[in-house]
């Protein structure tokens, strides 16, 4: 694996060692090397090793074997969804799956609780969206925004918490999953939406408005997924 640039942190991690399983020169059931020689290859503090780890395991690709290090995970090990979607694809889709979950939660709480000035800062990621959806990176930023601003509003630290781990994985793996998600005015508007079903107070709406939307994310990689195997 290649030495990088401080700067780019846990991400250049995440990137490396899926480059390194992917080109075989890590494969299934191999050892990570030691934490302090990892620090040193790429340049990054400790902390920014294990959030790139942490990334890595909600990925499906290592896993943990306390006493014994870190550990290139197996095929086998990881549970399927559906037919031969690869690991990471799987990883992605139990995200996804999580989702249908949470998000109608997170939204229903928003729009009992968000006050003015959570409703304005939506309002800003929204106009921000508008101007970035042709941008693959930026619209994975204002997605995350705009989540992040919603579990915000509902005053609650574990929602926010949720949020900020799941995007970890989702901005690991943006270009996959924006790249399949073409549908970037559905994307739009489903947010504007959630936003006025929030700025009504109305609950039971943001909470349909969110299960539609996710239901939509979820069927539309799935399909992305399936089809590149075929």
């Amino acid at each position: 694996m290649a030495s990088v640039r401080p700067t780019r942190k846990y991400e250049a991690v995440v990137d490396a060692i899926k480059e390194a399983i992917s080109s075989g020169r890590l494969a299934y059931g191999d050892a990570l090397p030691p934490e302090r020689s990892l620090i040193d290859q790429f340049g990054v503090s400790r902390s920014s090793l294990r959030e790139a780890f942490s990334v890595l395991e909600l990925l499906g690709l290592i896993e943990s074997k306390p006493g014994h290090g870190r550990f290139v995970r197996s095929p086998q090990a990881f549970p399927k969804i559906s037919g031969d979607v690869p690991l990471e694809g799987q990883a992605i889709l139990e995200l996804m799956e999580a989702r249908r979950v949470l998000d109608p939660a997170i939204a229903s709480e928003a729009a009992r609780r968000a006050d003015p000035s959570d409703m304005t800062r939506i309002r800003r990621v929204l106009i921000f969206t508008k101007e970035s959806l042709s941008d693959i990176k930026s619209r994975a930023k204002s997605d995350f925004d705009f989540h992040l601003a919603m579990a915000e509003a509902t005053r609650n630290f574990i929602f926010v918490n949720i949020v900020r781990m799941e995007f970890n994985l989702i901005m690991a793996t943006h270009e996959r999953i924006y790249g399949a998600l073409e549908d970037k005015g559905a994307f739009a508007s489903e947010h504007e939406e959630l936003y006025e079903a929030v700025t009504m107070h109305d609950a039971d709406l943001a909470s349909r408005i969110a299960s539609l939307h996710i239901d939509r994310i979820y069927k539309t990689l799935l399909g992305a997924f399936a089809m590149k195997q075929d």
